[in-house]
């Protein structure tokens, strides 16, 4: 095997030349990136730079007006691109009437894990959040709902790991535990991209990505001065 198609091998994410607008403001700016497998990757810039767009089309959840996004050569929003994709976003969406270890249930089964039990409570023990399984989100702090969506996204198999800001709401209990399952999903062979606005994921980053109106301004290793910057 030549190195090129090794090198093809690794790569998880490709976007290429995105662009989107809304109401006729250009929102992404003919992005192009590359992020492979066994890393985690930081999106940062300002409220309003494209951040949240761009996973939203990643996902497949909105189609960008130009360009292609593939996730292991298949189209994002593609049945085969959802299957090795999970995401969270900023604002979790539970449903008012199941308990948290039935939404597990469900995100674990619809991404194929019949034997979801271990791994649903081993995650609610590990944020901390055991004591809520039997409890509907009803009533749930920012924090708890936060804790009960990142479950959610990591019960399931995946390929690719989408979060978006993550660590809003939680505590240093919470920070600790997602920052050692972003590192166990890397080492594992997946690619994590995470929104965000805290330094603390710099640490474990193995790369960095700057929007900044729109455009990708910056690719490369992580950089806390050019985190300062932009925030």
């Amino acid at each position: 095997m030549n190195s090129t198609t090794e090198a093809v091998k690794q790569v998880v994410l490709t976007v290429d030349n995105v662009s989107k607008t809304f109401d006729e403001a250009l929102v992404l700016d003919k992005i192009s990136l590359t992020l492979k497998r066994g890393s985690v990757s930081v999106l940062v810039g300002t409220n309003g730079s494209g951040k949240t767009t761009l996973l939203k089309s990643i996902a497949g959840v909105i189609s960008p007006d130009s360009g292609t996004i593939e996730i292991l050569g298949a189209t994002a929003g593609s049945r085969q691109a959802r299957a090795v994709t999970s995401v969270t976003f900023d604002d979790p969406a539970l449903y008012p009437d199941l308990t948290v270890f039935e939404h597990l249930a469900f995100a674990a089964r619809l991404g194929g894990l019949v034997d979801f039990q271990d791994r649903a409570t081993e995650l609610l023990k590990e944020l901390g959040i055991s004591e809520l399984q039997d409890r509907i989100p009803k009533g749930f702090s920012r924090g708890q709902r936060q804790k009960a969506a990142l479950a959610l996204g990591l019960v399931r198999p995946f390929r690719l790991l989408i979060l978006d800001e993550p660590y809003v709401g939680l505590d240093t209990f919470g920070k600790n535990a997602l920052a050692s399952f972003l590192i166990q999903a890397r080492d594992a062979g997946a690619c994590v991209l995470v929104a965000t606005h805290s330094p603390e994921l710099l640490k474990i980053a193995d790369n960095m990505l700057v929007l900044s109106y729109g455009k990708l301004t910056y690719k490369g290793k992580p950089d806390a001065k050019k985190l300062e910057v932009e925030l």
